[in-house]
């Protein structure tokens, strides 16, 4: 097991439990049986669903890599078929071109994990075409969209209009990236990853899930941190014991 907040029994029945109201909802898709108002809807839960289940299987430590390009590629075609601005904030009755911070990760987890996973890059590009389509220019996604997607062209600014805890969230992992000495930058990354990452995601839902009578919990990863590192070049010794840094997928 990569992560001991959890037993092993759990970690199969979560697993277990998640695919099988996935097949479900899939069927019910495929068969007709959802309300065509609610087909997005249903879409959208299927795709953080299987974000959910790649870090659950990463934490059990159970499954080969290789394996969770699956369920990386399910989470890129549902989130291609139904995010279309659903995520954007809407704010003194307009609607911002930026995500809140639990949209914002689930984004950002999707490309960090393409990036690592290699996923091919005909699936990375409709992840990309969802946050071109939504307007959303961010340096933090461009960064790992530049890295897998060469001819992509350097956005010049964000398109942040009030921030609502992004990009405050990942402070110093965006000055990380800005950063030419190495050495400098891997202390930014693991004052982020060992001390902010956790603390400063104490208001989306799975904060604290670990907790929850209800079996929520998938496993606490920063991928983004294990992105940022592999892109650059860092030595992670400082932090690679970290507990929420995934190692693993250098």
């Amino acid at each position: 097991m990569r992560d001991n907040l959890k037993n092993t029994q759990y970690w199969g029945e979560r697993i277990f439990r998640t695919e099988n109201f996935q097949k479900l909802d899939i069927d019910d898709l495929k068969n007709g049986k959802i309300k065509n108002e609610r087909i997005n809807i249903v879409k959208r839960a299927l795709a953080f669903s299987f974000v959910q289940i790649i870090s659950a299987k990463y934490s059990s430590g159970e499954s080969r890599l290789i394996d969770l390009v699956g369920d990386l590629k399910n989470a890129t075609d549902l989130t291609y078929e139904s995010w279309d601005g659903f995520w954007n904030i809407e704010h003194n009755g307009r609607q911002l071109n930026q995500y809140g911070l639990g949209a914002y990760d689930e984004m950002l987890w999707m490309l960090s994990l393409g990036y690592l996973l290699d996923v091919p890059n005909e699936y990375f590009k409709k992840l990309v075409e969802v946050i071109d389509r939504d307007g959303v220019k961010d340096y933090l996604f461009e960064f790992i969209i530049r890295a897998k997607i060469k001819d992509r062209q350097p956005i010049t600014e964000e398109s942040y209009q009030e921030f609502f805890g992004v990009p405050q969230t990942f402070n110093k992992l965006r000055q990380a990236i800005k950063e030419s000495d190495k050495t400098k930058a891997e202390v930014l990354v693991k004052e982020f990853v060992t001390k902010d990452w956790y603390k400063n995601h104490k208001e989306v839902g799975w904060y604290n899930s670990h907790k929850s009578k209800h079996n929520i919990y998938f496993g606490y990863w920063s991928f983004e941190t294990a992105a940022v590192v592999k892109i650059m070049g860092l030595d992670d010794s400082g932090f690679r014991d970290c507990q929420y840094y995934p190692k693993d997928l250098i």
